[in-house]
């Protein structure tokens, strides 16, 4: 690959980036204060997502946002109904969980519907078919019902639908990284990061182990991580580099794509390829036991 040197980055992007890493700066700062943040990214929900996305006929921009907007809306649901319930009405406790569990559905189904509004999308999703996919999960629910499910998820997450998605800073990189972009890139790029959610709880759950020696980590241990595991460039730059060395890229041009993805990130050369070490040495296992 040739350096592309028509490549102009754009002003409102490059400050975009500017302010989703100062962002994030802030959130690592509001959970190293002794509160670990609770995850959704199990396989089985993911999938499910990603499942209903091309049943509805959505994008995969709206696909990778409905997963981050879940996990947000769970968050905080869960730490508004603990502090709500837990120290007061405790014996209501594992009722709670319960009933959050059984909407799970009606939840992912309004942060997609969301979503699609949101990106001003001209998918016709119909309330018949949502019921339909509500009924194959064994629940029955009204046109009013899930529509005061998009409202309570609207309010939860305080009206923000803006948050970033891996994808998003994927493309970022690919519209910058001074060099030529094929369809190819862009195509392998959106198969990692259908990986990369999928097993996002392995991937770092390996790179702990990688970094401790041992697969069950201290809290202080786990916080160490988080500078990587919620520092979504981090990820998209390893995606970025996977992606280079699956389509048989030169060495030279590795490494001077890693060294330009790392400046952008502000992490080591060393971070991004063990994160993309990791990435392929879970893609080989699956690949050889399937």
């Amino acid at each position: 690959m040739k350096i592309h040197k028509e490549y102009n980055e754009k002003t409102y992007v490059v400050e975009w980036l500017k302010l989703y890493k100062k962002s994030i700066q802030n959130f690592k700062t509001f959970y190293f204060n002794g509160t670990y943040p609770y995850r959704s990214f199990s396989p089985k929900v993911v999938e499910f997502i990603f499942n209903l996305a091309n049943e509805l006929g959505v994008d995969s921009t709206v696909k990778y946002q409905c997963v981050e907007l879940y996990d947000r809306f769970l968050s905080e649901y869960f730490i508004y109904k603990h502090k709500k319930y837990y120290n007061n009405h405790s014996n209501e406790w594992l009722k709670i969980l319960k009933q959050c569990k059984k909407k799970s559905c009606l939840r992912i189904i309004s942060c997609m519907l969301l979503l699609s509004k949101y990106a001003q999308q001209s998918v016709d999703i119909k309330f018949k078919d949502i019921k339909a996919i509500l009924q194959r999960t064994g629940h029955i629910y009204t046109k009013k019902n899930i529509r005061y499910s998009e409202t309570e998820v609207l309010r939860i997450v305080g009206y923000k639908l803006n948050e970033p998605s891996i994808f998003m800073l994927v493309e970022y990189f690919i519209d910058v990284i001074p060099f030529i972009t094929t369809d190819s890139l862009y195509s392998t790029c959106l198969l990692l990061t259908d990986f990369v959610y999928i097993y996002h709880q392995e991937l770092y759950d390996r790179l702990q182990n990688q970094k401790t020696g041992y697969k069950i980590c201290t809290y202080s241990e786990k916080l160490e991580l988080l500078d990587v595991e919620y520092d979504k460039t981090t990820t998209a730059a390893a995606v970025i580099v996977t992606a280079f060395y699956i389509l048989n890229s030169t060495d030279q041009t590795n490494e001077e794509l890693c060294l330009y993805l790392s400046t952008l990130c502000d992490k080591s050369i060393d971070n991004l390829l063990t994160i993309s070490t990791v990435l392929i040495s879970i893609i080989n296992s699956i690949s050889s036991g399937s």
